[in-house]
């Protein structure tokens, strides 16, 4: 897909997605509580929600079968993680796989931890990796322990599914606490639908009350955001107003207006969405601590070398976990514009970047099958003047109308493509 400048300052407004993350929690606990009528507005049409959808209504067909079921969840990190221990706790012989990528993200942490309570799981292939043989069963829950090195997600898994087990759940968090805001936005979900959880440091109890049914409306997607803070960050005077992005959100990523505060990006909350426009005003050092935030590595960094700044990154260790080993991939890419992204430590990079000046000719950037790679790369045009994505339709995994919302910003224009 080629991308062209059309207008370095531009207005105008932008739709969401819903987020997914959200989405696929809300998702969960219906599935647990078996509410068919559990009512949740404004699902993310994402893939990987529509995805768990399918999965779920399969999963729930052949419940109790012996015919051994396949249940395939793509590249979907999320919905791989949250069906494991979805499956270990349901009747039935079950097979678990997903992408060639997804069968080299680590789940044993998940599957160490679900023994503990008696899960029957088996790897298929590879000891470690996905795909699984999962013999569920009703499970009681108790006592276990997980880390949260390697993915939060594994942490969600387990205390979605607690209020259904008899004797609920104690949850040791161990390692590195990495992306913590994604397992406290489970718990106020889980809280938000009537169970009761108790946090005490390292420690999560969940007691055996079951989900109620509640209403619920799907907050739009900060995760998305970033990628329009991005774009005004780099033109000469943009002004968006991002429609129903609130910033009293359970999400974490909202922390991003403080990020894309020190690169020039200010935040406004307006009755029916966030305004964001450009003030031009850069910190002087730049550091970025992302632990908690890892998704916001790639518009994060796009962002720096488009408006030629050095920068530091760190909380990272887990990146190379996500759908694509998002460092690497971002060293190979942003070296084709000449900045350099090199490794000081282990989780810790610093990006050395150059002013970027228009070119005739088109930057061509790779996307690893990664949509926020492909998010990330396109508002470079705004520098470039043109860049080449490859692979556009990446983009359908978490925000399928991308490309549509970035034409209507009126800052590019799409060179023969249909969008």
């Amino acid at each position: 897909m080629l991308i062209q400048l059309k207008n370095k300052e531009f207005k105008a407004q932008i739709n969401l997605p819903g987020s997914k993350s959200l989405s696929n929690r809300a998702l969960m606990i219906r599935a647990y509580a078996n509410i068919e009528k559990m009512i949740i507005n404004q699902l993310s049409d994402a893939d990987d929600t529509q995805m768990l959808i399918k999965n779920l209504k399969q999963i729930k067909e052949c419940e109790s079968s012996e015919i051994p079921s396949i249940i395939n969840c793509g590249n979907a990190g999320t919905v791989f993680r949250f069906l494991v221990t979805f499956l270990a706790s349901t009747p039935g012989t079950w097979m678990l796989t997903g992408s060639n990528r997804m069968k080299t993200r680590p789940v044993a942490d998940l599957v160490d931890s679900l023994r503990l309570m008696g899960a029957k799981i088996h790897y298929a292939e590879n000891e470690g990796f996905p795909p699984l043989k999962i013999n569920g069963k009703t499970l009681e829950g108790g006592k276990t322990q997980v880390s949260m090195e390697k993915s939060s997600q594994f942490a969600s898994s387990l205390v979605l599914a607690a209020p259904v087990w008899k004797n609920g759940l104690e949850l040791h968090l161990s390692g590195n606490l990495s992306s913590m805001p994604y397992l406290e936005m489970s718990l106020q979900l889980m809280i938000h639908y009537g169970a009761k959880v108790i946090v005490n440091d390292r420690i999560v109890h969940v007691l055996p009350v079951r989900y109620g049914s509640a209403p619920l409306s799907i907050e739009s997607d900060w995760s998305s955001a970033a990628f329009w803070y991005e774009l005004v960050a780099l033109s000469d005077g943009g002004e968006l107003l991002l429609k129903g992005l609130s910033l009293q959100s359970l999400q974490g990523d909202k922390n991003m207006t403080s990020m894309f505060s020190d690169l020039g990006v200010e935040s406004f909350q307006e009755p029916d969405g966030l305004l964001i426009f450009k003030t031009g005003k850069i910190a002087s050092a730049l550091k970025f601590d992302l632990q908690h935030y890892p998704d916001m590595l790639p518009s994060l960094a796009a962002t720096c070398a488009g408006l030629g700044l050095n920068a530091r990154f760190e909380g990272l260790e887990n990146l190379k976990y996500k759908e694509s080993d998002r460092t690497a991939a971002l060293q190979q890419q942003l070296l084709k514009i000449g900045c350099r992204f090199e490794k000081r430590s282990e989780g810790v990079f610093e990006l050395y970047s150059k002013p970027l000046v228009s070119s005739q000719n088109s930057h061509i950037f790779q996307t690893y099958s990664d949509h926020r790679m492909a998010m990330a790369f396109a508002p470079l045009a705004m520098v470039l003047g043109e860049v080449t994505i490859e692979n556009p339709d990446v983009v359908e995994k978490s925000y399928p109308g991308y490309w549509h919302e970035l034409k209507v910003s009126g800052a590019v224009n799409f060179i023969n493509e249909d969008t």
